[in-house]
């Protein structure tokens, strides 16, 4: 069939709502880029096909046959399947965390040209560090500019208290994975990625341990597999043997904070807060810290009708993350000095200290 018939059947497709014929002369197409030897171009159209369906519960465009997996012990589904519309302005890492997950962007872009050489892109990244500073919006990050969906496995449902469902859940979503082009994202990653010599950890965690490696090392796809962990001291050594890329996330420094502030400020008149000042007060917040601040801050001068932030918004949204902070160290039962990654609380409502230039902690 001519290109341009192609073309006539897949307007008619769109014009006339009719999926079956739109898939159809789509389907034509990627044959004909294959059979003219255009490979990558082939599987690329091929991924938007199959990528491209909106259903929530199934595997886009395999039907359902091939289902989201499940847990079996309580039907749950092992995974989630989002599209963030994310870019790198959205994001505030150290230089070495933004030039490595640039260059995998850029390698994933020129498969092709890796491909010619018989080089893969990096396909498995690790990602450690305090919780807050942004592994997870990275991860989106990736996926939004690389447009592949992200596939996010939900450990609340992959762990299972069966002898040996873990290990067949974790075998699901690597078949699931294995089909289509996806960014997998296997957040808390210690959940089952800890070191199997530990004398306290069961045998069947071990067993676990032990099919992930298995898993990780057939896995073959073309997909982006990302790990993150708020504890990279308990994932066990062979497992970070399995990551091409190991990226620290630490938390923001001085000048970061002052730049996060602004970004998430950014289209509200500040001209009443010295973002300077309270950002490097803000000594050791994470990310996650200071966006909750800012979006407190941003609220409150919203439902007051204003589009200007004061330093009244501002004073109540930090005084706010205080607390937060002190209930979830009265939860866990930690001292707050030996929290790490957030600003030290007292019970007097004030923080105190120094940051990195000297500057007294709110």
């Amino acid at each position: 069939m001519t290109n341009g018939e192609l073309l006539r059947r897949i307007f008619r497709g769109f014009a006339k709502r009719d999926d079956a014929l739109f898939r159809a002369a789509a389907e034509e197409i990627v044959r004909d880029e294959r059979a003219k030897n255009h490979r990558l171009l082939a599987d690329d159209l091929e991924r938007i096909l199959l990528n491209g369906n909106d259903r929530p519960n199934l595997c886009p465009g395999l039907g359902a046959s091939y289902a989201i997996p499940k847990d079996r012990e309580r039907d749950a589904q092992l995974l989630e399947i989002t599209e963030p519309r994310y870019d790198w302005d959205r994001i505030l890492l150290s230089r070495h965390a933004l030039e490595t997950l640039e260059r995998v962007a850029r390698e994933h872009r020129k498969r092709d040209l890796l491909a010619a050489a018989g080089i893969k892109p990096t396909q498995r990244l690790l990602f450690y560090g305090p919780p807050g500073c942004g592994k997870t919006l990275a991860a989106q990050v990736l996926a939004s500019v690389l447009e592949f969906p992200l596939v996010t496995v939900r450990f609340d449902a992959v762990v299972s208290s069966y002898l040996g469902e873990t290990a067949a859940n974790l075998r699901k979503v690597f078949d699931f994975i294995s089909r289509g082009q996806w960014v997998v994202l296997f957040d808390d990653f210690d959940a089952i990625g800890k070191d199997r010599d530990n004398p306290f950890e069961h045998g069947e965690l071990k067993r676990v341990v032990n099919t992930l490696l298995q898993l990780m090392d057939a896995f073959h796809a073309e997909s982006l597999l990302i790990a993150a962990t708020n504890h990279e001291n308990l994932l066990d050594s062979a497992v970070w043997r399995r990551f091409e890329s190991i990226v620290r996330f630490a938390p923001p420094t001085p000048q970061e904070r002052i730049l996060l502030m602004r970004l998430f400020l950014r289209g509200f008149d500040t001209s009443s807060v010295d973002v300077t000042s309270t950002g490097r007060r803000l000594s050791n917040a994470t990310g996650s810290d200071i966006e909750s601040v800012c979006i407190e801050s941003v609220r409150r001068a919203l439902l007051s009708g204003r589009n200007r932030v004061t330093p009244d918004d501002m004073r109540p949204a930090i005084h706010a993350l205080r607390e937060r902070i002190a209930a979830l160290r009265g939860i866990a039962g930690e001292p707050a000095a030996q929290k790490q990654g957030h600003p030290p609380a007292e019970a007097a409502g004030h923080v105190r200290g120094t940051d990195a230039e000297g500057s007294t902690t709110l």
